[in-house]
């Protein structure tokens, strides 16, 4: 398990890849977001991806003023984040297990999240 935070978002879609086992209430539909993670012991960010419920990409957005729009059934920010939303969302803790990479990108499923 590992502490990780997210320090930006591309974009957020729902999960439809087959194959992955989750671990955390595997029934609940999962979402899909991708953008910058850091991973707090490593001090190391990258590109990422993050599995979590939709009650927990509230707990992340919640208060941080965030909009999205959707495109072709993928959510987007309708302008860049700026530095204060960044800092907000990165404060968030996100207990996650790490689950592989897809190429240069590290994927995590969200476990839970500490605002």
């Amino acid at each position: 398990m590992a502490d990780i935070h997210l320090l930006g978002i591309k974009y957020i879609e729902q999960n439809t890849q087959e194959g992955l086992s989750f671990t955390y209430k595997p029934e609940v539909p999962k979402l899909k977001v991708v953008g910058t993670v850091l991973i707090a012991a490593e001090e190391e960010e990258g590109e990422g991806c993050v599995f979590l419920t939709q009650k927990q990409l509230n707990q992340i957005l919640i208060g941080k003023d965030v909009d999205l729009k959707v495109i072709d059934d993928t959510w987007v920010p309708v302008k860049p984040l700026n530095r204060d939303q960044l800092k907000q969302i990165g404060l968030v803790k996100i207990e996650a297990n790490y689950l592989g990479d897809a190429g240069e990108v590290k994927c995590y499923e969200a476990l839970s999240v500490t605002a």
